[in-house]
């Protein structure tokens, strides 16, 4: 499985991430039907953050002085051709979880950001899609 292309967020180049995945959902009632809004997409990262984990991505996870602090990127993914497949544009998030793990019986460590989006565009196969949460940034 090819590793991501390239990966920046708020910034920051971020080297060895192995795997990246973007989920998307709505709420849905007991029915089975639809029940509320969608909520903020979801994107998680993993690198092989050998010794040394990210520091910018801490500093943004702990949002320095205790404010917000809404951060853009992009992520571009590849196939196995190494050909770009998706390309993620953030364009507005945040960091909503860091962890810095060392797996049992490895020993490289490793590093799992989490971020909230609430405006993106997905684009891929010649097309592109946006989303925007309308609250998103509402004071």
């Amino acid at each position: 499985m090819p590793q991501p292309k390239s990966v920046k967020i708020a910034g920051v180049e971020i080297k060895e991430v192995q795997d990246v995945s973007l989920s998307v959902s709505t709420p849905v009632g007991s029915r089975g039907d639809y029940e509320g809004r969608t909520t903020a997409p979801t994107l998680r990262l993993v690198r092989r953050a050998r010794n040394t984990p990210t520091k910018a991505m801490f500093e943004n996870a702990t949002n320095k002085d205790g404010r917000q602090n809404y951060i853009t990127g992009t992520v571009v993914l590849q196939n196995n051709k190494l050909e770009e497949t998706f390309t993620i544009e953030i364009k507005s998030g945040f960091i909503a979880g860091w962890e810095f793990e060392q797996p049992p019986g490895d020993d490289h460590l490793s590093e799992i950001i989490t971020i909230k989006i609430g405006e993106m565009d997905l684009k891929g196969g010649g097309g592109s899609k946006s989303f925007k949460m309308p609250e998103w940034l509402r004071a």
